[in-house]
């Protein structure tokens, strides 16, 4: 039988992954911006999703399927990132 966290736990969960999804749709946002001003490249915008995916692949996480929708959706918002305009 697996413990439900309780009510104080879950809000902490809940806020931690709100925070999570700010941070990534801010980066991603900036990143759109800065490629927009051609002021990021494409090469510069791959290297930054690299940099954000390489602790979503590590061991560790990488057979979490939540782990697996966070990678999904970062690959998602990067591709319309670099894509030809």
């Amino acid at each position: 039988m697996t413990d439900l966290p309780n009510s104080t736990e879950r809000q902490l969960l809940e806020a931690h992954e709100a925070a999570e999804i700010s941070a990534i749709n801010g980066i991603v946002s900036l990143a759109n911006i800065l490629r927009t001003r051609n002021i990021l490249s494409d090469a510069e915008a791959s290297a930054l999703h690299e940099s954000m995916s390489l602790p979503l692949g590590m061991p560790r996480y990488a057979e979490n399927p939540a782990v697996q929708d966070i990678q999904l959706n970062l690959d998602r918002l990067f591709a319309l990132v670099v894509a030809p305009r």
